[in-house]
C-alpha cells in the first residue's frame, strides 16, 4: 500500500504542472450580440414551455387512465396509470426546476474550480 503511494508521489512530482489556459474564462453568449442572445433566450424559453405543456398533458392523461382503471377495477391498468403518473410528475418537477438544477450544477463546478 505504501509503495503505491510513494510511486504516485514520485510520478506526480516528476511531471511538470501546466498552467490552466482557461483560468479566468467564463462562458458567455453575450459575445455574439444582443440579437443573438435574445433569440437564444426566446428559443430556449419556448422549448422549455413546450416541454412543460407536454409533460402536464401526459401527467393529466396518466391520472385519467389511473382513475378510469380504478373505477372499472382493472388492477393491471391501475398500476400502469399510477406508475405513469409518478414518472410524469417527477419529470414535470425536474423540468419546472431545470434552471435551479442547472444553476446548482454550475455553482458546484465553479466552486470546484472547473
Amino acid at each position: 500500500m505504501f509503495k503505491s503511494i510513494g510511486n504516485e508521489i514520485i510520478i506526480r512530482t516528476a511531471v511538470p504542472t501546466l498552467d490552466n489556459p482557461l483560468d479566468g474564462v467564463t462562458p458567455s453568449i453575450d459575445v455574439f450580440g444582443v440579437k443573438f442572445t435574445g433569440a437564444i433566450q426566446m428559443i430556449l424559453g419556448g422549448l422549455w414551455a413546450l416541454a412543460l405543456i407536454l409533460l402536464a398533458g401526459a401527467f393529466i392523461w396518466n391520472l385519467m387512465k389511473w382513475g378510469i382503471a380504478r373505477n372499472r377495477g382493472h388492477s393491471d391498468d391501475i398500476e400502469d396509470g399510477a406508475a405513469g403518473a409518478k414518472k410524469t410528475g417527477i419529470a414535470f418537477g425536474a423540468a419546472a426546476g431545470a434552471s435551479v438544477i442547472i444553476g446548482g450544477i454550475l455553482a458546484l463546478a465553479t466552486a470546484a474550480g472547473a
